[in-house]
């Protein structure tokens, strides 16, 4: 059957109440990896899903499905431990597991890590959304995108995050990514973001993801489509969930989110298959 919608999946691993799927991001993901299996998908880099809806790349052979997480935590690349539920495995560690004993496209399987680019705010973050926990490092980045197993992406500058002051929003509204609306505010999000991840990465990002899926008209319909492209950028990710098509605006591409959009095995098969209808 051919494929004319793809999903793409997110997870967040700070997301972490407990050890059991419905509690915890990591978990969560290692056992989603089996059901994407187990319904005959193949995981493919996110940038290929970009590439397709920019028409540069033919349909995918098999159905396919991307992987994401988002803010760039610690978790994303290194086994440690948390301080209430213990040792954890990273979604990188996690995604070795799976390639071992896994086939075809899927033993080159990877995710993205859309990562917050100030090391102010992630350090304000850590201190106050996260209770002090100090997962918020770019010392993992480099060796990360040199993996294949995780691409090092731009979730944007400061995240427009309440716990982080001063933030590039001109009236320091924060809490609410629509307000990056300027020329300046919007420039700083890519710009300077892509600056700062390829200094620590090594290389500049090539996708974006819009905090909290929130975009502006302002910055999807008149910043994007003018200049991301000069810095690198070939698309944006946000929106509501919903699957990507060839028609799909690619500066406002949707996710599926672990938890608001699947909370059990069932739910994210139901969102696979749907993929082929």
């Amino acid at each position: 059957m051919r494929q004319t919608r793809i999903p793409v999946l997110t997870w967040h691993g700070y997301n972490l109440f407990g050890n059991t799927y419905e509690t915890n991001d990591l978990i969560a993901f290692g056992e989603d990896l089996h059901t994407i299996v187990a319904c005959g998908f193949s995981v493919v880099p996110l940038v290929e899903v970009a590439r397709w809806v920019r028409g540069e790349r033919s349909d995918f052979a098999t159905p396919v499905v991307a992987l994401s997480c988002d803010d760039g935590t610690d978790f994303d690349a290194l086994d440690i431990a948390h301080p209430v539920h213990g040792p954890q495995l990273s979604f990188t560690s996690r995604l070795a597991q799976f390639r071992a004993t896994s086939e075809g496209l899927n033993a080159q399987a990877s995710m993205t890590s859309f990562v917050i680019a100030s090391p102010s705010a992630r350090l304000q973050i850590a201190d106050g959304a996260m209770s002090g926990q100090r997962a918020l490092n770019d010392r993992w980045w480099r060796a990360a995108d040199k993996s294949a197993l995780l691409s090092i992406e731009s979730h944007g500058w400061d995240h427009n995050h309440p716990s982080v002051s001063p933030v590039a929003q001109r009236e320091q509204t924060t809490g609410d990514f629509f307000a990056i609306n300027t020329f300046a505010e919007c420039d700083t999000h890519l710009r300077a973001a892509a600056n700062f991840i390829e200094s620590k990465a090594g290389r500049r990002p090539q996708l974006f993801a819009y905090p909290w899926t929130q975009a502006s008209d302002y910055m999807r319909s008149h910043y994007m489509p003018r200049y991301a492209e000069a810095e690198g950028t070939m698309a944006a990710f946000g929106g509501a969930s919903d699957y990507i098509n060839r028609d799909s605006d690619r500066w406002y591409l949707p996710r599926f989110v672990f938890g608001p959009d699947w909370k059990s095995s069932a739910g994210l098969k139901k969102i696979l298959l749907g993929s082929l209808s």
